[in-house]
């Protein structure tokens, strides 16, 4: 009874030797989880301009910021920003980002075709049109807006988001809200996520 117990048992964590010792006693099979090695890299727009948005929060909640970067199709980047949210959530910075880089992108003129972001659920959200709290309504609402008058939505894995991620962390750590005109004025630990996209580099994802 034991041992069938234990059959489908998988631990995220090691165990010492002493306690896997007792379950190998009691019929434990000991199992390792396989993982499987995937190559992504950001993909450029075809045609205008595609924009990558992330949100950061350091614990949820706790302080959070969003990051943004527009480019071309040749991965030069035209605009971005790092701007800082105070307190709130993960979602909450993840939907503000959004809102941000699209009030940016259309003040200015940038036609987008794609928009990419490296979370699931708000892109679900957006998609569906499932509104997931009522804190974020206003930016949500606003959003659903400007997606439906414009590009696509898309969700990309956290690996080919980099350059978006680097400036969410740099507005967290900076604190400040700040926009760059072209890739010359980004800051230091921003370029090197730019540099990797732009030459195509891969990056390694396990599944």
């Amino acid at each position: 009874m034991v041992a069938h117990s234990l059959s489908m048992l998988q631990f995220k964590v090691d165990l010492n030797p002493k306690d896997l010792h007792i379950l190998i006693w009691f019929g434990y099979i000991l199992r390792y989880s396989t993982k499987m090695l995937k190559l992504v890299r950001w993909i450029p727009p075809i045609c205008d301009f595609g924009l990558n948005v992330d949100g950061a929060c350091k614990d949820n909640p706790g302080e959070c910021g969003g990051g943004e970067c527009l480019r071309d199709s040749q991965g030069n980047v035209h605009m971005a920003f790092s701007h800082f949210y105070g307190v709130g959530t993960n979602m909450i910075a993840e939907l503000r980002a959004l809102c941000d880089g699209l009030r940016l992108a259309t003040s200015l003129g940038y036609k987008l075709s794609i928009i990419h972001s490296d979370s699931q659920i708000l892109v679900n959200s957006i998609c569906e049109k499932k509104l997931l709290s009522w804190l974020s309504y206003r930016w949500w609402r606003e959003v659903v807006s400007f997606i439906r008058e414009s590009a696509l939505m898309s969700h990309v894995y956290r690996e080919t988001n980099q350059q978006a991620d680097a400036l969410a962390n740099f507005a967290v750590k900076d604190k400040y809200n700040k926009v760059f005109r072209g890739a010359h004025n980004l800051s230091y630990s921003c370029k090197g996520p730019m540099t990797i996209d732009k030459i195509g580099l891969l990056n390694v994802r396990l599944l």
